[in-house]
């Protein structure tokens, strides 16, 4: 990744990874060494705070019970301690080139239910992002949060178009709370894509929020699992790589683009599309979107 230029790598933080048992301790072993690997590629890591342990929710996919919130906070408080801008991971390990945590991203795709509870609720998730900020930022007065970034159309049940949805969070009082607005903006196309990054502008700029910024923190195409209309060929694929990152990049001062993110790296075994959107194949082997993806970054593949 550090060769070919990778700036950011958007990784899940999953809170029960770090206090799989109870709130008593933390174990950030994995972490230690994704986020300690990527900055010694140069790499800056962009973490998204999901996945409740079985201790503070009835599954990983649901927000935290009223009586764990007050730990969920303290979770996130540990991290951007840890890993955000005075961090006591990097004061122990000097030798690691310093790229603190900047934004912290809360949940993700929580418009939709097969990402937080059964039922979407724009208020539930405006009131664990208010303890979200208050323990990132009592870890890292510094640190930016990051909404969950929104699938325009989820087809699960009970599930909401992002639009209404993110209308929603700015009617329950989410403004004051976020310092970024994140989109999925999965299309038949590019031009799709842009499209719908616009449409989020739209939605914010008309709440009076033009100022702050879009994340896309995933966009991308398959090319392989079962056929669709995000499952397209590998010189396809590189195609809609550059031209995505292009339309993307002539827009940015515009629509404010703080960045945009491919998902995903790496193929993993499996049918369903999302599985395929790989930079690389399974075996790590490049596919013409590599070599796309160099050629916008200036990198070595």
């Amino acid at each position: 990744m550090g060769e070919g230029g990778v700036g950011t790598l958007r990784i899940n933080l999953v809170w029960a990874w770090v206090q799989p048992d109870s709130p008593a301790s933390f174990d950030w072993e994995h972490y230690d060494q994704v986020i300690g690997d990527a900055a010694r590629g140069g790499i800056r890591v962009l973490p998204t705070i999901y996945g409740s342990p079985s201790w503070a929710a009835v599954g990983q996919n649901y927000p935290p019970w009223q009586q764990n919130v007050v730990a969920f906070g303290a979770f996130a408080a540990a991290a951007a301690q840890r890993y955000g801008t005075q961090g006591t991971f990097w004061a122990a390990h000097p030798d690691i080139p310093r790229l603190p945590v900047i934004w912290w991203q809360l949940w993700n795709e929580v418009s939709s239910s097969n990402f937080w509870d059964a039922t979407p609720n724009a208020k539930e998730y405006v009131d664990l992002l208010r303890v979200f900020r208050q323990g990132i930022r009592a870890g890292d007065p510094s640190g930016k949060i990051l909404l969950a970034g929104l699938f325009p159309t989820p087809i699960a049940p009970n599930s909401f178009e992002f639009r209404p949805f993110l209308r929603a969070l700015y009617k329950r009082g989410a403004k004051p709370l976020f310092d970024g607005a994140a989109i999925h903006p999965y299309g038949l196309n590019p031009q799709v894509a842009v499209q719908r990054v616009r449409a989020m502008r739209r939605v914010m700029s008309r709440r009076g929020d033009q100022r702050t910024p879009i994340w896309v923190t995933e966009v991308g195409w398959a090319t392989d699992g079962l056929p669709g209309p995000l499952t397209v060929s590998p010189e396809q694929q590189a195609s809609y790589l550059v031209n995505t990152y292009r339309k993307l990049a002539a827009v940015r001062t515009l629509l404010n683009i703080a960045g945009v993110v491919w998902f995903s790296f790496r193929d993993r075994p499996g049918f369903v599309w999302f599985d395929h959107t790989g930079l690389l194949t399974k075996q790590l082997d490049p596919k013409p979107s590599w070599a796309g993806f160099v050629s916008l970054t200036g990198g070595r593949g």
